[in-house]
């Protein structure tokens, strides 16, 4: 996203609750789409996160159906995403390549296909295509401190925003 768009996103964002991941999604979503490198940006150890992420699911602490998708486009992405795509086997979570656009883009658009669907990402641009996301304000390796945001499309209008 540019940053004049990101500005504007920014001003019309509305934050609408906060919390830990699982108090957001359980009982809300069937599906958490999660945009990888995104998130992982900000872990020190991202193999632990995933780890983590396994463990939650399997202990029952999100029940939401987890995707993540990672960038591909590029080749730089592709070195990355070569060791994530290795631990996410190893771990059998579910993934899926965003190959021809930015991988926060393919979420959304991966969400508009599944009922009670919400993403993931630190960025503004799943809200191009879908109305609320979930951001994180903390992220480590055990626990989330997360936002969930919604676009005010009135707001982006008065910017000249379709």
């Amino acid at each position: 996203m540019d940053p004049k768009l990101r500005r504007v996103y920014s001003r019309c964002v509305v934050e609408v609750s906060r919390g830990l991941l699982p108090d957001l999604v359980n009982g809300y979503y069937d599906y958490l789409i999660i945009d990888l490198a995104s998130i992982t940006y900000g872990v020190n150890d991202p193999r632990s996160f995933l780890v983590n992420m396994r463990l939650a699911i399997d202990y029952g602490y999100l029940e939401p159906r987890v995707l993540f998708v990672l960038d591909y486009s590029k080749p730089e992405h592709r070195g990355v995403a070569g060791s994530r795509i290795k631990w996410l086997r190893d771990l059998g979570l579910e993934y899926v390549l965003a190959e021809n656009e930015p991988a926060e883009v393919r979420a959304a658009r991966l969400c508009l296909e599944r009922p009670r669907c919400i993403v993931l990402s630190r960025d503004y641009d799943p809200l191009t295509i879908i109305n609320e996301m979930l951001q994180p304000i903390k992220v480590s390796e055990r626990a989330w401190v997360l936002r969930k945001i919604a676009i005010n499309r009135d707001c982006l209008a008065k910017h000249g925003i379709p």
